[in-house]
């Protein structure tokens, strides 16, 4: 499974339905997922995959926006 399907069935779990997803979908503007929302995605993908988004994100400082964004944290290392 790619990062990009381990995101998207995150999301669409989180969700509770089924969208189509491209790198460039936003978070908030396009699926209007707010701050509550983003926590729960990052234990989430967290829970199912073992990552840890919230510290990746902070060591780089950078705030995911896009799906894309996600999927980059999700492969760094």
């Amino acid at each position: 499974m790619t990062d990009l399907e381990k995101v998207s069935a995150a999301i669409h779990k989180l969700m509770k339905r089924e969208q189509p997803l491209a790198l460039d979908t936003r978070l908030r503007e396009d699926l209007a997922l707010d701050s509550s929302a983003l926590i729960e995605l990052t234990v989430l993908l967290h829970g199912l995959y073992g990552v840890d988004l919230g510290r990746r994100a902070a060591e780089r400082k950078f705030l995911p926006a896009t799906v894309g964004d996600i999927v980059t944290l999700m492969g760094a290392a």
